[in-house]
């Protein structure tokens, strides 16, 4: 082989190696009609929603650990890590969502969405994920973050083509469909990343403000609905300054009524 048909081959090999470890994946703005946000695909390298790392921009804020407890008898089948950073180059916070299912045998054997709370005054949230492995000891890669929509899993009877089309919209939650399950060889999510505006927004640890839900199946060993509520964090607006002012100046004159009444 010649010097030049050798570095033909050699410029042909590294521009396939380099599309081969490109990743297209962003944060991607997550629509704000209920309807499932489409560009989510079983590889990353044309995956919407995938980032190969988090940035050396974040700063982690808070996490908690939670144990996961079944419905159907009490008994645990599994942890959530939630984590809150800050990225310092868009000011924003980054919630972090991540499920490992560890026992199958006490009613619960796949988990199919997470839900949110806490998005009703944030006018947009953008979602992504990474695997969690290279964030959480112990984490396997997990599974991809599909599709996330502004909406609920709401209870009854849940058509997948209703929230597809945008029926469930609710602006209070982010609902990110996922397929954790042990017996599919998938025991556990990826990092699910939301992603909004620190501007006038602070973040605290909020009760019930993650729903996991296993879906029912008839197809699936007729597997049974189940809900499971956790703490987690959650965005809430900071009042601006006039608006502070003005509260301070109500309370204060509510104060000056209420001494006058006293001593009248």
């Amino acid at each position: 082989m010649n010097s030049t048909i050798l570095k033909q081959s050699l410029a042909v090999v590294a521009l396939s190696f380099a599309a081969s470890s490109a990743y297209a994946g962003a944060f991607t703005t997550v629509l704000n009609t209920g309807e499932r946000t489409p560009g989510s695909t079983n590889n990353e390298t044309t995956d919407a929603f995938f980032i190969s790392g988090l940035p050396t921009s974040w700063t982690q804020l808070n996490s908690i650990t939670s144990t996961v407890y079944s419905p159907t008898n009490g008994n645990a089948v599994g942890s959530f890590i939630d984590t809150v950073w800050l990225d310092s180059s868009t000011n924003s916070y980054i919630l972090g969502s991540y499920f490992q299912l560890d026992n199958n045998t006490n009613g619960i054997t796949e988990i199919n969405s997470i839900v949110r709370s806490g998005f009703a005054d944030v006018a947009s949230v953008s979602a992504a994920w990474t695997f969690a492995s290279g964030v959480y000891s112990g984490a396997e890669d997990g599974y991809r973050l599909r599709d996330p929509s502004r909406s609920d899993y709401v209870p009854g009877t849940y058509s997948a083509t209703t929230a597809a089309n945008g029926g469930y919209l609710d602006l209070d939650k982010i609902a990110i469909r996922t397929d954790v399950s042990i017996g599919e060889d998938n025991p556990n999510s990826g990092l699910y990343l939301l992603s909004v505006s620190a501007d006038n927004f602070k973040y605290s640890l909020v009760s019930n403000a993650v729903h996991i839900v296993q879906g029912a199946s008839t197809s699936e060993g007729g597997r049974i609905r189940q809900d499971m509520f956790l703490s987690g964090f959650a965005v809430t607006m900071v009042p601006e300054a006039e608006s502070y002012a003005m509260m301070m100046a109500g309370l204060a004159l509510i104060g000056t009524i209420a001494r006058r009444r006293k001593s009248a």
